[in-house]
């Protein structure tokens, strides 16, 4: 009986981690369009809906609205960005009102949901690019992962003289952050291609992610 309850509240767990926060939640996930077919074919899938996240690469506050410039992850199945070396690429994401650069820094990690407007030109530092330009409805600003560090005491059974007496060691275990400057996506050089011929980003089909696994 307390095996079958544990197994009942361990899958109760797992199904609350596999959940999207509620304002980032919609009725029909398979209607949302996907990074790729907006960098792709942005005229064609204008004014969907999209759930994407990523890193902020950059944030400019205007008089009524904030522009957040965002380095593209995917997501995990609760939504959070997973950051790795590489990136599709890049986009901007308009949001009503007033958002602190303190707060939204450069490097944290945010989901969106929106509305696709097509896409606008723009630079990254002196590279011609190509956004992904979305208006969103609500977004999640996610927790910076601290390193934690475990140490713990067990009980390890000890062969003494054909009987078994209880031998203490100590264990450590080190969970790092995965905030670091090597996957927040603060670099650019991995987001686009450069072309002599024409702009980077959206005008062309990014190449994949290599993601990595993120805790939660």
């Amino acid at each position: 009986m307390f095996i079958r309850v544990c197994l009942f509240f361990s899958a109760l767990f797992l199904a609350g981690c596999a959940t999207f926060p509620e304002k980032l939640q919609v009725a029909d996930p398979s209607q949302l369009v996907t990074y790729q077919d907006a960098a792709s074919k942005a005229e064609q899938v204008k004014g969907k809906s999209i759930r994407w996240g990523g890193a902020i690469a950059k944030i400019e506050n205007k008089e009524e609205s904030t522009i957040l410039e965002m380095v593209y992850y995917p997501l995990t199945s609760y939504g959070r960005p997973i950051s790795a070396d590489e990136s599709m690429g890049r986009y901007r994401i308009h949001i009503n009102g007033f958002m602190d650069p303190m707060v939204y820094q450069v490097g944290r990690l945010m989901t969106f949901t929106g509305e696709l407007q097509g896409v606008e030109n723009g630079l990254v530092g002196e590279h011609k690019y190509v956004f992904p330009s979305v208006v969103g409805t609500n977004y999640y600003l996610w927790k910076k992962l601290q390193r934690i560090d475990i140490s713990r005491v067990d009980i390890w059974p000890h062969d003494y003289w054909f009987n078994y007496y209880p031998r203490p060691y100590r264990s450590r275990l080190i969970i790092r952050s995965s905030n670091n400057s090597s996957s927040n996506g603060q670099h650019s050089g991995s987001v686009s291609r450069p072309s002599t011929s024409r702009p980077s980003g959206a005008s062309t089909l990014p190449k994949p992610v290599r993601g990595s696994k993120e805790i939660r």
